[in-house]
């Protein structure tokens, strides 16, 4: 046997990872009998095993003050005192000289000497321990370095000399002062701890992104004038007030000089309502004799047309035209569908779905719905009304449920496991357990109820593989490649059963989002433009589109199922997602560092809510169907497995 992969059992060799597993693969039993013998080393290279279990982490994870074998044995006999004056402490706790950094030896016995010497990409600085971080998490208020020299005690302080960094680099010491064409940020030296300043010449926002007046961040372009100030200074909702034409005020205002602006009716009418009398005097005493198609009021200027709510006046300033709020207000008309008409719009729901007494947004009918979280050795069911908690099954501590699946016809939760390479799967409603595949790794795994078919991403090999759900494993695996070759490091997968189409994402050196039937034939790129490690997607089919979450960006993508209409908000608490589900008018993400899950306005990314945080990373997300819907179209291998005598592969 291959001493590395493989253990011998009395019919042969098995895999290492099959050992100790629950489930007897040698006939004489000798696999499962763990009480008796030690559990053999099955971590590559760089990687260091938890006692008494097949858990790997990686070397540095070692006395980086976080438990990350269960028993925390990695943090066990880890030095504590600091290092003493010219010595430099590694990610390990180790002590060294300070220069023996970057001498090209490992002298901390866990390469962290070495790993700093690199430099960090531009707008990113190092962290003692060696990693690079945005440098807008400094003094965030939250650790994002390991050891917490991102949040340094000088965070607080206001005022401070600086070196200016800009298009020259200067290291001149200057007291940072902002212009029209310099703006400031105050940020810490990673190192010192010294509070500095970064002056730039200008912000550069994203297309989508406009600048606040200060010059710090940007925001998105639908936040301006929302309401809503987004901007720490409030300058996205400056002047909003004399903007007649924003979105939901009505087309009959007339514009002040100077402030608001004033309903046509208070205008001409003997009172000063403008604050600087704009709305009085001049023509006002001229009569309305224009042929308005609407109504015609008097002004300073001279009588003017006037249309009803829900019409914008021509360019011939007297004929007025329908405003179809359905498309120039989007999502923010209606959570569903949109119905346009002369002067008005109405809002409607899909079957299942209630509109609510706002008569925007739909609720779905029944019972409540459930948000599956994977966290740690748990599923979790979390009601998505009540915040109710139930534990659904639970595995044993010493492995994790990573990407997780539901089938609605059953009622079984299928899950990876990283431990043992396999994919197993339990019924809710026996209790039974069972191993669907053996012998896999993925990131993500997606179940085709309808097709009876369970598909997965291997982004190591480039492959989209698929088995049959009710396949038992017999020793042998049973699956099939559906999609191999030109695919790039592909990641997160989703499926539209009711279509038979699937959806992935590549976070390879061209990241893009790819759409193919679900036998893998015609493949077709969906959106390859402003990506960068697309991790976590999700369908929200009643308004027919894909979202996904950037964690090389920090930012929510979404766009219509044919790639048009593409949306992105830029968001800072989108660090490390690793799946992702959309209910109703809410988006829900984990998040692994952060060991967190949160949700968001699926439109506008506003009212971000924690609503899990639990000692253990959070991995798989699901909203499970409460019942199968009827299908709008037939699916190829819905009825007697399409005739296949084992796998069958839908192609609509």
């Amino acid at each position: 046997c291959a001493a590395s992969r493989q253990a011998a059992c009395s019919a042969g060799c098995i895999p290492v990872p099959w050992l100790c597993d629950g489930e007897q693969q040698c006939p004489d039993g000798t696999d499962e009998q763990c009480e008796c013998c030690s559990v053999p080393l099955v971590c590559g290279a760089k990687k260091v095993q938890c006692p008494g279990t097949h858990h790997c982490i990686p070397h540095w994870e070692l006395c980086d003050r976080h438990q990350d074998c269960e028993d925390g044995w990695d943090e066990e006999g880890c030095p504590q005192q600091p290092c003493l004056p010219g010595q430099w402490q590694c990610r390990n706790r180790v002590c060294i000289m300070a220069e023996w950094k970057c001498n090209g030896i490992d002298d901390c016995g866990d390469s962290s000497d070495e790993d700093v010497c690199a430099p960090c990409p531009p707008g990113m600085v190092r962290c003692d321990e060696g990693k690079c971080i945005l440098e807008s998490l400094m003094c965030n208020d939250e650790d994002d370095c390991l050891d917490g020299t991102d949040e340094p005690s000088t965070c607080g302080e206001l005022l401070a000399t600086a070196h200016v960094t800009g298009a020259r680099r200067s290291r001149r010491a200057v007291l940072c002062h902002v212009t029209p064409l310099l703006f400031c940020s105050a940020r810490v030296d990673i190192r010192s701890g010294n509070l500095y300043w970064l002056a730039f010449l200008h912000l550069s926002c994203p297309r989508t992104h406009v600048p606040c007046h200060d010059g710090t961040e940007c925001v998105a372009q639908e936040y301006v004038c929302d309401g809503e100030k987004d901007c720490a200074d409030g300058s996205d909702e400056d002047g909003c007030a004399q903007l007649c034409d924003t979105p939901g005020r009505s087309h009959s205002s007339y514009p002040c000089g100077l402030g608001a602006c004033l309903n046509a009716s208070l205008v001409c009418d003997g009172q000063q309502d403008c604050v600087d009398s704009s709305d009085e005097g001049g023509n006002c005493s001229v009569a309305c004799q224009r042929s308005c198609a609407h109504l015609c009021y008097p002004s300073p200027q001279g009588p003017r047309c006037w249309c009803d709510p829900g019409y914008r006046l021509a360019e011939d300033g007297l004929s007025c035209m329908d405003i179809d709020e359905c498309m120039e207000w989007g999502e923010g008309a209606c959570s569903q569908t949109c119905l346009n008409a002369p002067g008005s719009y109405s809002c409607g729901c899909l079957p299942g779905y209630l509109l609510e007494p706002d008569g925007r947004v739909c609720k779905l009918t029944g019972p409540e719905p459930m948000l599956l979280v994977a966290l740690q050795s748990e599923v979790l069911s979390y009601g998505l009304r009540s915040g109710h908690e139930e534990v659904l099954l639970a595995t044993d501590k010493d492995r994790v449920v990573f990407s997780l699946d539901y089938d609605l016809v059953e009622r079984k939760v299928f899950w990876m496991d990283l431990a043992t390479e396999s994919i197993r799967w339990q019924d809710l409603n026996s209790g039974k357990k069972g191993t669907l595949v053996k012998g896999v790794r993925s990131d993500c795994i997606a179940v085709d109820w309808l097709g009876r078919n369970l598909y997965w991403t291997d982004g190591a090999a480039g492959q989209v593989l698929a088995t049959h759900l009710g396949a038992a494993w017999r020793g042998i695996p049973e699956y099939t490649v559906v999609m191999d070759g030109d695919l790039d490091r592909p990641h997160s997968l989703v499926l539209q059963p009711l279509a038979g189409l699937l959806y992935w994402s590549e976070v390879g050196s061209h990241p893009r989002l790819m759409e193919a039937t679900m036998d893998g034939s015609r493949r077709h790129v969906l959106l390859a433009q402003g990506l960068g490690w697309p991790t976590a997607l999700a369908l929200d089919l009643p308004t027919w589109r894909i979202f996904w979450l950037d964690e090389k960006l920090g930012s929510i993508g979404s766009a219509r199922l044919d790639g048009t209409s593409v949306k992105v908000l830029q968001l800072g608490w989108v660090r490390s997602p690793f799946a992702a589900a959309v209910c109703e008018g809410q988006l829900y993400w984990s998040e692994k560092k952060a060991w967190s899950v949160h949700q968001v306005d699926k439109a506008s990314g506003k009212n971000r809510t924690v609503l899990l945080k639990r000692h253990g990373q959070p991995h798989g997300l699901q909203v499970p169907m409460r019942e199968s819907p009827k299908p709008c179209c037939t699916n190829s291998c819905a009825k007697s497995n399409g005739g296949c005598a084992q796998l069958c592969l839908p192609n609509p």
